[in-house]
């Protein structure tokens, strides 16, 4: 393509084509209904040291495991772990984190072993769930000191947690086109069962 016209008629072509319906429309999900009040009340907490953690993948629950040794190297040094305030972003395929049992049992787990064995979702999930157990494993505190599950985290540390929408919309159109359900009742449910201390 060497002249302006051709290269204008190209993009005639390509905007037509991007114009026309495609057989299968990405379903429209409502509004994010986030509530800023609470966001900027726990980025205001009084807690003298705050730390930021964020992950895409899943890869063994490693960011809580981050999360809990900072706690733990502040306690070394005297510090209780109430004055630290914990701030966990999960996006990305690590955003599976930040859903409760509900959503592990319902949808998560049922789709481990249809997704193929090299599908990098796959991977990624395996190196959190077993193939055994049921619901969030990272989720239960086992009541051991120096826990680095979501509920140790909490009640140590008072850890809260945020959790990517668009991951979510994602997962919950993947869902529910897997296990042949409606995209918004899916994604109604998961953003209805956040684990604790989570927006």
């Amino acid at each position: 393509m060497t002249t302006r016209s051709e290269f204008l008629g190209a993009g005639v072509a390509i905007a037509a084509a991007a114009a026309s319906p495609s057989p299968n429309p990405e379903p429209t999900f409502p509004p994010l209904r986030f509530d800023l009040p609470a966001f900027d009340a726990i980025l205001n907490a009084p807690a003298p040291h705050k730390h930021l953690f964020a992950s895409a993948k899943l890869n063994g629950g490693l960011i809580l495991d981050a999360a809990r040794s900072t706690v733990n190297a502040y306690g070394d040094i005297g510090v209780s772990p109430d004055e630290v305030q914990p701030a966990l972003v999960f996006y990305h395929f690590s955003s599976f984190l930040g859903f409760n049992d509900a959503v592990w049992n319902e949808y998560f787990i049922p789709l481990h072993p249809k997704s193929a064995q090299s599908d990098v979702i796959a991977k990624d999930f395996a190196t959190v769930y077993d193939g055994k157990t049921r619901g969030n494993p990272c989720l239960h505190k086992t009541g051991k000191d120096g826990d680095t599950l979501i509920e140790g985290l909490i009640a140590d540390a008072g850890a809260r947690f945020f959790v990517c929408n668009n991951a979510t919309k994602y997962f919950a159109g993947y869902a529910a086109s897997k296990l042949k359900l409606k995209p918004l009742d899916v994604y109604a449910k998961m953003a209805a069962n956040l684990v604790p201390n989570a927006m």
